[in-house]
This record gives C-alpha cells, sequence and structure tokens, in this order.
C-alpha cells in the first residue's frame, strides 16, 4: 500500500477514536446514557480502520479510561502526520531525482 493512503487511514482512524472519547466524555453526566467504544483493526496491504460501536447497556463513562484513549489517539495522529510528511518528502526528492 502507498505510504501516502496508510498515513491517510491512520489519521482518519486517529480522529474517530478521538471524535468516539470526545463524545463520551461530553456525556459524562447523562443519565442512560450508552457510550461508544471505538475498536481500531489492522487493514490488510497497510493502513488501519476503526469501528465504532454503541454500547448496547448504558453504563458510567470512565474518565480516566477516556483520558488515556484521547492521549493513544493524539499520539496516534502525530505519528501518522509524519508518515505523511516524510513519504511527501521522498516523493519529491524522487521527482528532482527524476526531473
Amino acid at each position: 500500500m502507498d505510504p501516502l493512503a496508510i498515513a491517510a487511514s491512520g489519521i482518519r482512524s486517529a480522529e474517530t477514536r478521538l471524535a468516539a472519547s470526545a463524545h463520551n466524555v461530553a456525556n459524562l453526566g447523562t443519565r442512560s446514557f450508552r457510550p461508544l467504544t471505538a475498536t481500531q483493526t489492522a487493514v490488510r496491504g497497510g493502513g488501519s480502520a476503526v469501528y465504532v460501536r454503541q454500547e448496547p447497556l448504558p453504563r458510567e463513562v470512565e474518565l480516566p479510561r477516556e483520558l488515556v484513549e484521547q492521549i493513544r489517539a493524539a499520539s496516534q495522529l502525530r505519528a501518522s502526520l509524519r508518515v505523511l510528511a516524510v513519504a511527501a518528502e521522498t516523493r519529491g526528492h524522487l521527482i528532482d531525482v527524476l526531473a
């Protein structure tokens, strides 16, 4: 798979995970709230995908768990952005060499 596509899928996955966790935190005190769970999986050939589902039963949002999830997703986002930058830079150098 193309490094740009891998980076893009990582960015999308991180954004989806952050959005699901932010939704849960925003509903911290909501009665009968059914939190979202984001599960990230590897995609054959490279990259990742995230599947979001709503919990079947109401439960309290665990703020420490959500904060850890947001930190992990933010780290993934930074790493994916770095992959994107390096891939773009590498392509630019390749174009210079071939020109």
